[in-house]
């Protein structure tokens, strides 16, 4: 286990205030965690976080050394009458949960061998480490501060930057440009050509610049007689603190780029088609698959499973539920919920519709 926090130091990363001062009284001094926890069956040395009225069961017998919660929270837990509010150093944050991706990068430092904080990567030193059995070729550019595991393969005009990690079975394509403190977990696969900036995070098994689904049919007599492939000659782009999760697939171009902007986060089992835009900050969450020459605006953000026709545009901010079918653009601030594609309130008017339909098939039947 790693160093343990101060209520001090907490309420100083987290700009939060403590509640129950009063409450703790002398054995304040004597608080101190060292790592996060679940609410439920937490012990003095966990810091745990309640910012939802879901996880109020919880709170019976929990005990954790420090409390981060809500502003709103706090009367009702004085009033609650737990024994936590007397013994529990109740950290209240204007955002809880912003608070918890804090302290949850302070205690990754102490406790995880894989978090590989951007900041410590940038400043590593030293020439790089190589695996014995990675290969890597002559014409590769290798910085100081890299680290290069088992088996990874590094081709000709590939460049790698300070203090990237690659974790084994990583394959680096021809001419690859991978930017600074960046982390690619096992089985990574970057194909020729792909461009990345810095401190971005992919993980095990993501394929980055593979072809396109792109056939020609070959028509005879107004049939299809085969499929001509279609060779893609561009590549894909992916810009800083970027992080794409396990098994995801980012197709290149056909020709010119496939982009993801600065900061969007791709959640596992993702599939992103040829020529596809990802506009910075853009959330796709689990499953999601665009079609080629998407456009994701600036903030959207898409539920899980949904799917995104061929070169629909998404405005910034726009929201896609999950399992959702998108054929058509949406603007931005806009939402798009089911299939057929409605907007989040007439998907909704429609589902109240429909149960009034059925309610009053229902009494027909009972009085017949």
């Amino acid at each position: 286990m790693g160093a343990s926090f101060t209520v001090a130091q907490i309420l100083e990363w987290t700009s939060g205030r403590l509640a129950n001062a009063e409450g703790l009284g002398s054995s304040l001094a004597r608080i101190a965690v060292t790592q996060p926890a679940p609410l439920a069956g937490s012990r003095e040395s966990d810091c745990a976080f309640f910012f939802s009225k879901e996880y109020q069961s919880e709170l019976l017998g929990a005990a954790p050394g420090v409390l981060i919660t809500g502003e709103p929270f706090v009367a009702p837990l004085q009033a609650s009458g737990l024994p936590l509010w007397k013994k529990t150093a109740v950290v209240a944050c204007r955002d809880p949960y912003l608070a918890m991706a804090i302290l949850s990068e302070k205690f990754a430092r102490e406790i995880s061998s894989v978090a590989h904080i951007p900041s410590d990567l940038a400043t590593r030193v030293g020439p790089a480490v190589v695996h014995p059995t990675a290969i890597v070729h002559p014409e590769a550019r290798v910085a100081d501060g890299v680290e290069v595991g088992a088996n990874c393969v590094i081709e000709k005009g590939a460049r790698i930057g300070r203090g990237t990690i690659l974790y084994p079975r990583v394959y680096v394509g021809p001419n690859v440009e991978i930017g600074e403190a960046c982390v690619f977990f096992p089985g990574v696969t970057l194909y020729e050509e792909t461009k990345i900036a810095n401190r971005v995070r992919i993980h095990a098994g993501s394929t980055i610049g593979a072809d396109g689904f792109g056939y020609a049919p070959r028509i005879v007599d107004g049939k299809p007689t085969g499929h001509e492939k279609i060779y893609h000659l561009g590549r894909v782009v992916i810009a800083d603190d970027v992080e794409i999760g396990a098994n995801t697939m980012v197709d290149r171009a056909t020709f010119g780029e496939t982009s993801i902007g600065r900061g969007a986060k791709l959640d596992n089992h993702v599939h992103i088609g040829h020529n596809s835009t990802i506009r910075e900050g853009a959330i796709l969450c689990g499953g999601v698959c665009l079609a080629g020459g998407t456009v994701i605006g600036k903030f959207a953000y898409v539920g899980g499973m949904a799917g995104i026709g061929n070169k629909a545009a998404l405005g910034d901010y726009a929201k896609i539920g999950a399992m959702s079918l998108v054929d058509k653009d949406v603007p931005e601030g806009g939402t798009s919920v089911g299939n057929p594609q409605r907007t989040h309130r007439d998907h909704f008017k429609a589902h109240a519709i429909l149960n009034r339909l059925v309610a009053e098939r229902d009494r027909k039947k009972e009085k017949e």
